[in-house]
């Protein structure tokens, strides 16, 4: 014999038994106490907060011989028999599979018909799924219904119904359940089943369960059942610190570690986009997290360490991967492509984007140093994640290169701070790069090597394309920092390129380390073909008695152009006959 669920087993059996509902409970309860129950009620909300259990309680208490207090007895041959299913007072109808007209008017025969009990109940579960006519049908029984009878329409989505049968219903909502009363519930479920837990499983229950009673129930079950092992669960942790560190290499190896234990690119797309809005909410509205209040601290230090402004745009760039995964051959790579885009943000120029970076400027500098170095990024595999820290962009979005090891011989020095190898520490603090007030040592040079090499290759878009035939012009160093021109082609190229010359200007800033004032120049030609000949050819004199005339070409006449082309043709002059 199979066991009964642990929702049906625990199910309430009084309004006092239901959690996270007082104000249905000290409604209905009212209501009945006093004897002004209605005629028509619509229950609405979330699936399993506990709809149909209500409408079954207030079925008990309406027909129950001995109510006390606006509760049922659950002791009575009434009340028993509404337990148990087969009451000739309670009628049970899911609308779902019986949507037609015909089942409501065969419904509608039905109720003027008496019954034992001193009311007759109608429950119509999912109501809102019924068709145009049936809900037609049941607008006209609602209008003028008998005195004995009481209505409950149970519904997930009220907006699918007609507002004339909402308006002829007491309208009651059902919420969620907060994470403290369901942690209470199922503790107290366990205690009496004869589960073990722990706070692994419990917080792996709340999280499945997500404010439903009978989901949370099912999960613990579930979990129970397969000996306590929640190890399958992503783990969500590595994705969170690569959006923190900018790192898409932590980012694409937590996924790969995902997909490869069999967990569907959708549902792990789902299952960070609710970590996230658990993130943000645990900042901007606490009491609407599904987590036990004692860890909300832990997410709101997570979320202050990502920012709001990064995880309202991780959320609007995965809720658009979601959408896209619907027609993507490879759902995986839709995922792939919006983290890479949420951890190299530097080239996006969207007000997310840019909002993201601010953010971390801000953040790094209130924190008044950099974050010491990591150890070896490592996946939840336990193995080095590849790509952990090759190409980390700061927080001004500037992407720093890799920097040479200790142990290999000195290079010239690159012209970029960027590349500049880190100071070791037998070094002196005189070694250290000169600060962005002190840029005498770029030149005309160095700054085109730092162009053809970061800057133009870190454009995007319309700009990219704009400034690939600029180069580097004058360099001259200034007081405020340099002064650089670039050199275009034509004076129309030049004012189309002048709509982009801040966005520019601002990565020749990132990328050289001070200020710097972009001025766009038309490059000149040169005044004479000498002078643009390369300097290595020599010209030889020219003797004049070389010169000869090239050899006299025979003119033809049309006319005999078309004889050679239609072979067997003859002119015809006007005197011929």
């Amino acid at each position: 014999m199979a066991t009964q669920s642990l929702y049906r087993r625990y199910r309430p059996r009084r309004f006092d038994e239901l959690r996270g509902q007082e104000h249905i409970v000290h409604a209905l309860r009212e209501a009945v106490k006093a004897g002004r129950e209605g005629q028509a009620y619509l229950f609405s909300g979330p699936r399993g907060t506990g709809k149909t259990t209500t409408a079954r309680i207030l079925a008990k208490v309406l027909n129950c011989t001995n109510p006390a207090d606006g509760e049922p007895c659950c002791e009575c041959d009434s009340c028993t028999a509404v337990e148990r299913g087969n009451s000739y007072d309670v009628f049970e109808l899911d609308a779902a599979s019986n949507n037609s007209v015909e089942d409501i008017r065969s419904l509608i025969d039905k109720v003027s018909l008496g019954t034992p009990g001193r009311h007759k109940v109608y429950i119509l579960d999912e109501v809102h799924m019924l068709s145009a006519g049936a809900s037609a049908a049941l607008l006209k029984v609602l209008e003028e219904p008998p005195e004995h009878v009481v209505f409950v329409l149970a519904t997930t989505d009220p907006q699918k119904l007609k507002d004339t049968i909402r308006s002829r219903t007491q309208h009651l909502q059902f919420h969620l359940l907060p994470s403290d009363t369901l942690a209470e519930h199922i503790k107290w479920v366990a205690n009496d089943a004869g589960i073990e837990l722990n706070e692994h499983i419990i917080d792996a229950a709340l999280s499945k369960g997500g404010g439903s009673a009978r989901d949370t129930l099912s999960a613990l079950e579930l979990l129970a059942a397969g000996g306590s092992d929640v190890d399958d669960s992503i783990d969500l942790s590595e994705f969170i610190r690569a959006l923190v560190d900018a790192d898409t290499g932590i980012a694409l190896s937590a996924t790969a570690h995902a997909v490869s234990n069999g967990h569907d690119p959708r549902t792990l797309c789902e299952e960070l986009l609710r970590h996230l809005r658990d993130l943000f909410l645990s900042v901007m509205s606490p009491e609407l997290v599904s987590v036990r209040h004692d860890h909300l601290d832990e997410l709101a230090t997570t979320a202050r360490d990502v920012g709001t402004a990064s995880i309202v745009r991780a959320m609007e760039r995965l809720g658009a991967a979601l959408v896209e995964m619907r027609f993507a051959p490879d759902p995986r790579i839709m995922l792939e492509i919006a983290l890479v885009q949420l951890t190299r943000d530097e080239g996006a120029d969207d007000q997310s984007a840019l909002l993201a970076r601010i953010e971390r400027l801000e953040r790094s500098v209130a924190e008044g140093a950099t974050k010491p170095q990591r150890e070896t990024p490592r996946s939840s595999s336990g193995k080095a994640v590849v790509g952990g820290r090759a190409r980390r962009p700061d927080p001004s979005g500037a992407i720093t290169r890799p920097q040479p090891e200790a142990t290999q011989a000195p290079s010239a020095p690159d012209p970029a701070p960027e590349r500049q190898s880190a100071p070791t520490e037998s070094e002196p603090v005189a070694q250290q790069p000169q600060s962005s007030t002190t840029p005498a040592h770029h030149d005309s040079p160095s700054v085109s090597s730092v162009w053809a090499d970061s800057i133009r290759t870190s454009l995007s878009g319309m700009a990219r394309a704009l400034f690939a035939p600029a180069s580097i012009g004058a360099v001259q160093t200034t007081e405020a920092g340099l002064s650089v021109e670039l050199l275009l082609p034509s004076e129309v190229h030049a004012q189309k390129c002048s709509a982009h010359r801040d966005a520019v200007q601002q990565q020749f800033a990132q990328s050289l380390g001070t200020v710097v004032e972009l001025t766009l120049s038309v490059e000149r030609a040169t005044s004479s073909p000498e002078s643009a000949r390369p300097a290595d050819i020599v010209e030889e004199p020219i003797d004049p008695n070389d010169i000869i005339d090239a050899p006299a070409t025979p003119q033809r006449s049309p006319e005999e152009e078309i004889a050679d082309i239609f072979p067997g043709t003859r002119l015809i002059t006007p005197t011929d006959d």
